[in-house]
């Protein structure tokens, strides 16, 4: 599996420095052969060849329904009623996925194949290739910011309630309608500096927010996730430290790039400001609700952070002529997919 993600990375990265010279019919098929590959590579795997196939195994088979959301419930009951193996769950979930999420690229971004090498340096592996469930969640997550700055306000709603099928998590999605695709003002632009130092600082000093949630809008589950946490409940799902990760390093980097080049990738790009003001809320969720639970965290932070497949996209505007910026981005990404690949897919690393 570790060779195929290889040859699909490499294969998609190449493309990108090519897709300005494609004619639209060519690309078309590229991108949609990349898909099927991507579908192939994520829905025939082992299980056991990857961090939480197993536990998805495991699960299939044992028809857990705890805190499982409804499609999960619904395939597998499904699927064993046909004596159909795991697999047809793990592809069932990637044929949803990147269907969705190639869509989602195409209608977001300016050098899709560009996007799609970038998507598939970290979070291919992280969503479609272990969290199954997330990757279907943050594809709709996606589509819902289009359809939310077409104004197409009902699918956008749709997007995020038809996620929550797939992941609840994915209902935090609601809070894209409380924020605009304005450029940024004065008091954002210094807002949004100031995020990562205070979040750091919550961080280390371990300072919960969650806990003047009042119990009437989520304060007793939020208590509940506490109580997981202090009983040392949480084990391997707690991950690792953000300055250990090394895409979570290199996304800070992008984050105030973007910042200092905000003004030029505003006028190029026009997406950008909402998607800066979603990579800042992503930090917000890693650093400051990381002592309610680590699990909580990161989930909410990558669910977010999945726009920065586009901001990365967006950073090659920064430099003159575009191709550097295209080396730089991709020597961002080849550096991610190799960690990333060692954490995700080979293991290495998830439980240190």
């Amino acid at each position: 599996m570790f060779i195929s993600l290889v040859l699909l990375f490499i294969t998609c990265l190449s493309l990108a420095f090519l897709e300005e010279r494609l004619v639209d019919k060519d690309k078309k098929l590229l991108y949609a052969i990349m898909g099927v590959v991507m579908i192939l590579i994520a829905g025939l795997r082992i299980p056991g060849a990857t961090p939480d196939s197993d536990v998805y195994e495991s699960m299939y088979y044992s028809k857990a329904t705890l805190l499982v959301e409804p499609s999960f419930t619904l395939l597998s009951d499904l699927f064993l009623s046909m004596s159909l193996g795991v697999n047809a769950l793990f592809i069932t979930y990637a044929a949803i996925s990147v269907p969705l999420r190639l869509n989602a690229i195409s209608k977001l971004s300016s050098f899709p194949l560009l996007t799609l090498s970038i998507y598939i340096s970290h979070y291919y592996m992280l969503h479609d290739v272990v969290e199954m469930r997330c990757a279907v969640a943050s594809a709709l997550f996606l589509l819902a910011v289009y359809y939310k700055l077409e104004r197409r306000i009902a699918y956008s709603l749709l997007c995020i309630l038809m996620g929550t099928l797939f992941h609840y998590s994915a209902l935090v999605g609601l809070v894209i309608f409380a924020i605009s695709n304005k450029p940024l003002k004065t008091w954002h632009y210094y807002a949004l500096h100031f995020i990562i130092p205070i979040g750091i600082v919550f961080y280390f000093f371990d300072f919960d927010i969650s806990q003047y949630v009042p119990a009437e809008i989520g304060g007793e589950k939020l208590q509940r996730y506490r109580e997981l946490k202090e009983n040392g409940m949480e084990g391997d799902m707690e991950g690792i430290p953000f300055f250990r990760d090394p895409a979570i390093m290199l996304n800070l980097i992008l984050y105030y790039g973007c910042l200092f080049y905000h003004e030029l990738l505003t006028d190029k790009y026009k997406y950008f400001p909402i998607f800066i003001k979603l990579l800042g809320l992503a930090f917000i969720c890693k650093f400051t609700l990381g002592s309610l639970s680590s699990v909580v965290a990161s989930r909410l932070f990558e669910y977010f952070d999945i726009v920065s497949i586009f901001l990365w996209t967006a950073a090659v505007y920064a430099f003159n002529p575009l191709d550097i910026g295209k080396y730089i981005i991709s020597t961002a990404s080849t550096i991610r997919f190799f960690f990333s690949s060692l954490i995700y897919v080979l293991g290495l690393g998830v439980n240190n």
